[in-house]
């Protein structure tokens, strides 16, 4: 497209006179072709080893690309040496991060290189395996009944807002990763399940999504636990379950009716 060609054209003009930076590679849905026009650009920038970018520069260095609008760093998402930034004319969202390349032998995909100094990336790819991490669900399986309770509670109470919030952070750290598996894909949070599930499967996940009233979060809390239990069963059949805590839970959950 040619809103990201532009952009990447002045990036790679950029780079080009920037030593410090040995190779520039494209991540995020441009791996897997899937880019539209509502797509950010990923970018990874490869650096010499024991070369930092301190937040101000970076903020130079990207506005060196383009029409910078403003540009933060990505310590919301545990990660200082990111750059989220939005441009101007035309309007796009960008993603830099700096990494040094000793640090690039650890990664959970292969971005696509489209700038590569000493062609050093195709060596690191051959050499090294990129690793996206998978959810631990016995972790989950050890957590998942506590926080049941601890959502029923505030449904309980009347804290709607919390309840709701609470269900998003499982259909996130849980149910979505868990949907995601069951169709062979990168457990990315609830990222594009819209397009990959069935039919049934997407009911199922639309049935976790409640309005601010007490039936309808008490409805969606029970559709988070029977899609757990679902997927729970289908991906991983050999866990240690809580069945108590997850009995006493659920009466728990039910007896906010009565």
């Amino acid at each position: 497209m040619k809103i990201f060609e532009t952009y990447l054209e002045n990036l790679i003009t950029v780079v080009k006179s920037d030593t410090r930076i040995l190779a520039v590679c494209w991540a995020g849905s441009a791996i897997a072709g899937e880019l539209d026009k509502y797509s950010d650009l990923d970018i990874v920038l490869v650096t010499e080893n024991h070369v930092t970018f301190p937040p101000d520069e970076m903020k130079q260095f990207a506005n060196q690309i383009g029409n910078l609008l403003v540009g933060f760093t990505g310590e919301h998402v545990g990660e200082n040496r990111l750059l989220i930034c939005l441009y101007n004319s035309p309007l796009l969202h960008v993603d830099l991060k700096f990494v040094q390349i000793q640090d690039f032998h650890v990664r959970i995909e292969n971005p696509k290189i489209i700038f590569d100094r000493y062609n050093q990336i195709p060596t690191i790819y051959k050499n090294t395996d990129a690793v996206w991490p998978k959810p631990n669900f016995q972790w989950i399986e050890d957590r998942f009944w506590v926080w049941i309770h601890y959502v029923a509670t505030k449904l309980g109470r009347g804290e709607f807002f919390e309840a709701i919030d609470f269900l998003s952070f499982l259909r996130a750290n849980v149910l979505g990763p868990m949907l995601h598996l069951k169709y062979d894909k990168n457990p990315r949070g609830v990222r594009k399940l819209d397009f990959l599930l069935s039919q049934p499967d997407l009911e199922s996940l639309k049935a976790t999504l409640p309005v601010y009233e007490f039936n309808s979060i008490f409805n969606s809390i029970f559709a988070s636990i029977q899609l757990y239990c679902e997927m729970r069963d289908f991906l991983t059949p050999n866990l240690i379950r809580h069945e108590i805590a997850e009995k006493k839970s659920i009466q728990y959950l039910k007896d906010l009716k009565s």
